[in-house]
């Protein structure tokens, strides 16, 4: 019973491991020209979607990371931003973003 519980504990936090996809990294890995399903790929399902803009933001609630994609009609990412006030030197545009 006791490695049962070790073994579901273990399964949980590989879960929550894969899950979270939001990372610098993967935000780099995105570039102006891809299509919405790459952004898929790579940063998984977005957590609000608007005309034109996907949002992805971190599920822990002390980081303030938000990710913004911008396509433009046909579905091609025209532009990106990171943001996160706490860490300003972290911010990055690229692309055409509204309101740089």
């Amino acid at each position: 019973m006791r490695w049962r519980m070790i073994g579901v504990a273990l399964a949980a936090v590989a879960m929550m491991a894969a899950g979270c996809k939001l990372t610098r990294k993967n935000y780099q890995a995105v570039g102006v020209g891809q299509e919405t399903d790459q952004v898929r790929q790579v940063l998984g399902e977005p957590q609000y979607t608007f005309e034109g803009r996907w949002v992805y933001t971190r599920d822990e609630p002390r980081d303030l990371t938000m990710v913004e994609i911008y396509f433009d009609p046909d579905g091609r990412v025209i532009g990106k931003a990171w943001q996160n006030p706490e860490k300003p030197w972290e911010n990055h545009r690229e692309g055409r973003v509204p309101g740089a």
